[in-house]
């Protein structure tokens, strides 16, 4: 009786872990266990963190994170199954967790994910399943055989014999005598042949040189007269043009270019007198204070246009060119109270009037 109530009582088995590592195409991993009499067992899974936050301060989820779902099954029927059990925020999120009693037999821990379980999706990711069933295993130390030396034995040591010394005949040294110098023969004093005396040739006639006729000097071509080429003017480098934007006009020299902003190129004077029209007011106290500016001003009007506004506004200048007629002469009005009469010398007097300049726009 002692022995049968030994054999009811739950067993307990040491725990060992496994890596879990799901891919598309690996959807779960299952584990074979043998257990031997009742046993209490715990099966639960470790997934880590869920969230992430990056350098930039974004929260996302941990790359490889899986959210664990594990069965306890034997054969094809599912004994228990967990999702979120072992879950502890902020360090085991959505971990699972089965525990309970099983008897002797053959059992399946499956591992595989929320997602592959509800038919949602094989994500890719690693976790670690832990449980009191997996038996550890120890690992495979090989056998490093022993390697035996060969016994060798010592060679019998050779007889030494006497050294031989080689017999080297006597050097025969052979004595010549010197032979004696050659006797030196006296030759006889070489004969020196006289040179022949000149023969004496007949006097001759002094020849007479023939009289050369004096030609009259050849005429030598004057080289011709190189005309020097007029050194090349240097031409001046283009004005620099500014444009109205960029500089306060009144500061400028009035003959200094400006660009406007349709790209028509006038003088600094005339962009200042043309921007009193733009204010009628102004218009009429320059009237008695600078009648000239006036003049500039109603004398270019429509030369800050383009050809293309020219032509689009052409009946606006001729009314314009009209009123600025009328203006012109209050201008000559004022000019002759301001200025005292002088008798003309001789000829017609110019008028205000002829200064003035009337544009009328071509038609297209």
């Amino acid at each position: 009786m002692i022995g049968i109530s030994l054999l009811l009582i739950p067993q307990l088995a040491y725990a060992d872990e496994i890596l879990v590592e799901l891919t598309p195409d690996i959807t779960f991993v299952d584990t074979v266990v043998e257990v031997n009499g009742p046993t209490e067992y715990f099966i639960e899974t470790f997934t880590g963190v869920r969230l992430e936050q990056a350098a930039n301060g974004a929260v996302t989820q941990r790359a490889g994170w899986i959210d664990s779902w594990i069965q306890l099954r034997q054969g094809d029927t599912v004994l228990r199954a967990d999702d979120d059990s072992n879950h502890v925020n902020g360090v085991n999120e959505y971990a699972s967790k089965i525990t309970g009693t099983v008897d002797t037999g053959t059992y399946t821990i499956r591992a595989t994910s929320y997602l592959n379980a509800i038919g949602y999706g094989n994500p890719t990711g690693t976790y670690t399943l832990s449980s009191n069933l997996i038996q550890p295993v120890a690992p495979i130390v090989p056998e490093v055989p022993v390697v035996v030396p060969p016994v060798v034995e010592p060679l019998p040591p050779e007889p030494v014999s006497p050294p031989i010394i080689p017999f080297e005949p006597p050097v025969v040294i052979d004595i010549v005598a010197p032979e004696p110098p050659p006797a030196e023969v006296e030759q006889p004093p070489a004969v020196v042949e006289e040179p022949p005396a000149p023969a004496e040739e007949p006097p001759t006639e002094p020849e007479i040189a023939p009289v050369e006729e004096e030609l009259p000097p050849a005429e030598v071509d004057a080289p011709p007269v190189e005309e020097e080429a007029p050194p090349a003017e240097a031409e001046e480098p283009p004005a620099e043009v500014i444009q109205v934007d960029e500089v306060d006009l009144k500061t400028l020299a009035p003959e200094t270019p400006v660009q406007l902003d349709n790209g028509v190129v006038l003088e600094a004077g005339t962009v200042v007198a043309l921007q009193l029209l733009e204010n009628p007011a102004e218009l009429l106290a320059e009237i008695f204070n600078d009648p000239g500016q006036v003049l500039t001003a109603l004398s270019n009007i429509g030369a800050d246009m383009s050809e293309e506004e020219r032509t689009a506004s052409e009946n606006t200048i001729i009314a314009s060119v009209i009123a600025g007629q009328a203006a012109i002469n209050a201008v000559g009005a004022a000019n002759m109270a301001r200025t005292p009469t002088s008798t003309p010398t001789g000829g017609g007097a110019p008028s205000a009037n002829d200064n003035i300049k009337l544009y009328k726009r071509r038609k297209p």
